[in-house]
C-alpha cells in the first residue's frame, strides 16, 4: 500500500509540475515544449514511418560527427532531444497527444529512480525505514523536479539504477543482469548528460578500489580524484590540443549566451586555467551549495525552495553536532555517492549563472547527499534531559 501511495504522489507531482509551467510560463517552457515537439513526431510516425526513423541518423551539421560536448550546432546535442521526442511520439499512440497521460508513462520510468535508491539505501541503513523513505521518495524538489517530461526525469532514473547494479555487484558478484543494467545505464547517461557519465567514472573506480583494499576510504577517494586530475594536467601540458578545462569554459559561454532568467547570478567569466578555476571556486561553491538563499529568493517560486535548502543546511548541522561513532555510518557507497554528486555540483556552481536551473539540477542528486544526513542524525541526543 506504502509504495501505491508513494507513486501516486509521484503521478501528482508530474501533473502539478505541468499545470505549473503551462500556467506561470505560457509563452513557452521546456516541458510543454518537448510535448509539442512529440506531437510533431507522432505526426510522422504515422505517416512516415522510414523518415521517423531514418531522422534519427541525418547530421545536419557540416563538423560531422564532432562537437561531443557542445551544447548547440551538435548532432550529439541534438539527438539528446530527439531521443526524448521520439519516445513521447510512442507515448502519444496511446495518449492522443495528451500531456497529462504522457506524464504518467514518463512518471512510470521516474519512479524507478526512487526505488532504485531505496533498495540501495535500505541495505545499508537497515533500521532507518523512515529517514530512508524520506531521503529517496518525498525530497520535494527531487519529487518536483524528476516529475516532467523532460531529460531530468530520465537522468535521475538512469543514476538510480545505474547505483543499484553496481551496489549490489560489488556486494555480492556480478551477474549478468547487474552488468547488462550498468552498460545501458552508463549509455544512456552518455547520450542525454554526458558530463553526468564522465563524472560518474571516477567515483565508480574509486568505489571498486576501497571494496577491494583495506585502507582508509575517505584516502582512497581523495587519492583516486587527486590521481585524475593531475592526469588531465599532465595530459594538458603534454599535448596542449587537449582541453578539459576549455570544455567546461566553453558550456558556461554557451549557458550565457541563452536569455537572462529571472533569477540570474552575478558569475565570473572563466578561463580555461586552472588558476582561474581555483580563483572563482569559492563563487562555485555558493552558487552550487548555498543558493538561493533563505532571506533574497530574486522570485516567488524561489522562496520555497529556498527554504528546502534551509532544512537540509540544518539538518547537515544536527548530524555534526550529533556525531556518535559507533552509530555512524559513512562506508565506501556512501562516500561513492558524496564524492560523484559534490563534482557535479561544483560543475553546476561553475557553469550555470542562474539559481533556478542550479535548484533543477541539484534536485537529481540530493537523494545521494540528504538521505545519508537523515540516517545519521542521532535524535537521542536532543532530547531533553
Amino acid at each position: 500500500m506504502l509504495i501505491i501511495s508513494l507513486f501516486l504522489l509521484k503521478i501528482l507531482a508530474g501533473i502539478l509540475l505541468g499545470w505549473m509551467s503551462q500556467k506561470f510560463y505560457p509563452q513557452g517552457n521546456d516541458y510543454w515544449g518537448l510535448h509539442i515537439a512529440g506531437m510533431e513526431e507522432y505526426r510522422i510516425l504515422i505517416s512516415d514511418p522510414k523518415l521517423f526513423f531514418k531522422d534519427i541518423f541525418i547530421n545536419p551539421y557540416q563538423n560531422g560527427f564532432e562537437g561531443f560536448f557542445h551544447s548547440s550546432s551538435s548532432y550529439w546535442n541534438d539527438l539528446k532531444n530527439m531521443l526524448l521526442i521520439k519516445f513521447l511520439a510512442f507515448c502519444n499512440i496511446f495518449s492522443r497527444g495528451n500531456y497529462y497521460i504522457n506524464s504518467l508513462f514518463f512518471n512510470f520510468i521516474g519512479f524507478f529512480g526512487h526505488v532504485a535508491f531505496y533498495r540501495v539505501f535500505a541495505d545499508i541503513f537497515k533500521n532507518k525505514k523512515w529517514p530512508v523513505i524520506i531521503g529517496c521518495f518525498l525530497l520535494p524538489s527531487t519529487l518536483y523536479f524528476t516529475a516532467g517530461i523532460h531529460k531530468d526525469l530520465f537522468v535521475f532514473s538512469l543514476l538510480g539504477m545505474y547505483f543499484y547494479a553496481f551496489y549490489f555487484s560489488l556486494q555480492s558478484k556480478m551477474i549478468t543482469v547487474y552488468f547488462l543494467t550498468i552498460v545501458v545505464t552508463f549509455t544512456g547517461l552518455l547520450l542525454l548528460r554526458n558530463f553526468v557519465a564522465l563524472s560518474i567514472i571516477p567515483a565508480s573506480i574509486a568505489y571498486i578500489i576501497s571494496k577491494k583494499v583495506n585502507l582508509n576510504k575517505i584516502f582512497l577517494f581523495i587519492s583516486t580524484y587527486s590521481l585524475a586530475f593531475l592526469m588531465l594536467f599532465l595530459l594538458h601540458i603534454i599535448k596542449p590540443a587537449f582541453q578539459p578545462l576549455k570544455i567546461i569554459t566553453d558550456k558556461q559561454q554557451e549557458f550565457f549566451a541563452l536569455p537572462v532568467a529571472s533569477s540570474q547570478l552575478n558569475t565570473a567569466k572563466l578561463e580555461p586555467a586552472f588558476s582561474s578555476f581555483i580563483k572563482n571556486l569559492p563563487q562555485a561553491l555558493n552558487h552550487s551549495l548555498l543558493r538561493p538563499y533563505l532571506l533574497d529568493p530574486s522570485t516567488k517560486f524561489l522562496i520555497p525552495l529556498s527554504i528546502e535548502l534551509f532544512i537540509y543546511q540544518v539538518l547537515c548541522i544536527l548530524m555534526l553536532f550529533s556525531y556518535t561513532k559507533n552509530k555512524f555510518t559513512l562506508n565506501a557507497f556512501i562516500l561513492f555517492g558524496l564524492f560523484f554528486s559534490f563534482s557535479l555540483l561544483l560543475f553546476t556552481g561553475y557553469i550555470v549563472p542562474n539559481t533556478g536551473s542550479i535548484v533543477r539540477y541539484r534536485s537529481i542528486y540530493l537523494p545521494l547527499l540528504i538521505t545519508p544526513v537523515l540516517c545519521n542524525i542521532n535524535w537521542n541526543k536532543f532530547k531533553w534531559a
